[in-house]
């Protein structure tokens, strides 16, 4: 009798065991499946995915080339340029020297930095960290990013170039643009605070005691083992890029790996490296003039918003011939990491697709929803038609928006997607009410592309925000 039971118990334990490995293999055919298509469809030839769950790794795999020239495949531990991901690397290294005394939020950036022009007085370390200092993004003023790319400046050299050659586009916190000039200037005050270069500070401080062997700076003549090479879909067909250098250090020049990118996760989910109060501040909204909705959530490197009523933050990162993701789901602890070799291409809703392979209530609507308020989707499918030709209604837009609609930045942030195609269809999909803000998702299809887009509106109906994710 005793041996039956243990026989039959062993049974149920079996039988458990199998289904359990059935379904994560089945999730995982669901995620690999899907990935195929979207690099297909995408014509990426290479990427990482990391999946982590409550602090685990339970997904790292590489699909595709890392260098279609050698057939040389992607692996876990391939190595790829993250673009903006390096700034919550930024924001963190400030945050220690906050935490230590040396650097303070609300400080002037001229009291770490000489020759900063006077327009720019006023401009604190916040403001650089939440994208609302107003100074112009560099990367908007046609010539200035090959100027700064030149082999032998030093970060004092680029630095000096910014002061000299750009100008403000609103006054510090009337409203949000992003500004990569804004965190390689917090390079700057990281190396004059600490005493050590922007890279020996992040190797000694988070790179080394997370054990990141694989992170560094980007370095075009450097030997990185295992680097992926970087390409483009032009013209109907695949071409080499080159990699970026370190000039853009702060705002955009580490390389990492999935793998690598999973242990720095698991460090923020564990509240390694900081106080929780630090973590707190960088994962809160930035307002702006004067307590309004900025339009886009960002806290301290992070872009910080709610889905499904969920808390996540999340950043992308594109380069010249790289792309990059991750998306932390806080609420449910689950994050997902991507990295590509293809340059700068939309692989936001990539995340979101494959979270919610893990988490059912993460999943899209996948049948179209009742639209209870048809006139204002048609508004808001003509709102974003507008912007796409470059002539968006000020009336429809909250005054924070419309002053960054007027930004380079604003202006181009649309008006590329118009090359998908003409709008095919704009399809409510779902709402959620945030305080007394409404956002409403559509499913939006240009060409034969499919975007997913969100906008925030404010009680009277202003658009406050319009996100693509």
């Amino acid at each position: 009798m005793e041996g039956s039971l243990v026989i039959s118990n062993f049974r149920l334990i079996f039988t458990a065991l199998f289904l359990l490995c059935a379904a994560a293999s089945a999730r995982a055919d669901v995620v690999d499946d899907y990935l195929a298509a979207q690099m297909r469809q995408l014509h990426i030839p290479g990427l990482a995915v990391a999946v982590v769950r409550d602090g685990r790794l339970v997904k790292a795999r590489g699909y595709g080339l890392a260098n279609v020239e050698l057939n040389a495949p992607v692996t876990e531990d391939t190595v790829f340029e993250i673009g903006s991901v390096t700034k919550q690397f930024t924001a963190v290294a400030i945050m220690m020297l906050v935490e230590e005394g040396k650097v303070g939020l609300d400080d002037k950036l001229s009291k770490y930095l000489t020759g900063v022009p006077e327009a720019w007085s006023a401009i604190t370390i916040r403001q650089l960290l939440t994208h609302s200092s107003g100074i112009q993004n560099y990367l908007d003023v046609p010539g200035l990013f090959p100027e700064t790319a030149r082999p032998g400046l030093t970060h004092d050299d680029i630095a000096k170039i910014f002061f000299a050659r750009l100008r403000l586009d609103f006054q510090p916190s009337e409203t949000w643009s992003y500004s990569n000039t804004g965190y390689l200037l917090l390079g700057n005050v990281i190396e004059k605070a600490s005493g050590k270069s922007y890279w020996a500070f992040l190797d000694e401080r988070i790179f080394k005691p997370l054990v990141m062997n694989a992170t560094r700076s980007s370095e075009p003549v450097a030997l990185i083992p295992r680097r992926a090479a970087g390409y483009e879909w032009h013209d109907g067909k695949l071409e080499n890029r080159a990699a970026l250098t370190e000039n853009a250090y702060a705002a955009g020049s580490i390389v990492s790996t999935v793998r690598d990118l999973a242990k720095w996760d698991a460090a923020l989910s564990a509240g390694k490296l900081l106080k929780p109060s630090s973590f707190e501040q960088m994962w809160r909204a930035n307002k702006v003039g004067g307590g309004a909705t900025a339009p886009f959530n960002y806290g301290f490197g992070w872009f910080v918003d709610t889905y499904h009523g969920r808390r996540v933050v999340a950043h992308n990162g594109g380069t010249p011939v790289f792309s990059s993701f991750i998306h932390r789901f806080v609420d449910d602890r689950l994050t997902v990491i991507i990295l590509t070799n293809h340059a700068d291409r939309v692989i936001d809703h990539l995340a979101i697709d494959i979270a919610g392979a893990y988490v059912p209530a993460l999943a899209r609507p996948q049948e179209p929803q009742a639209d209870a308020d048809a006139q204002t989707s048609q508004k808001l499918q003509q709102a974003l038609l507008d912007i796409f030709h470059g002539q968006p209604d000020s009336a429809s837009f909250t005054p924070a928006m419309q002053l960054f609609l007027r930004t380079a930045t604003g202006r181009g942030l649309w008006q590329w997607l118009t090359a998908d195609g003409a709008l095919q269809s704009f399809t409510f999909s779902e709402r959620e009410s945030v305080g007394d803000e409404r956002i409403l998702r559509y499913k939006v299809v240009l060409g034969d592309t499919t975007r997913w887009f969100s906008f925030t509106l404010t009680a009277d109906g202003k658009i406050a925000q319009i996100n693509l994710w």
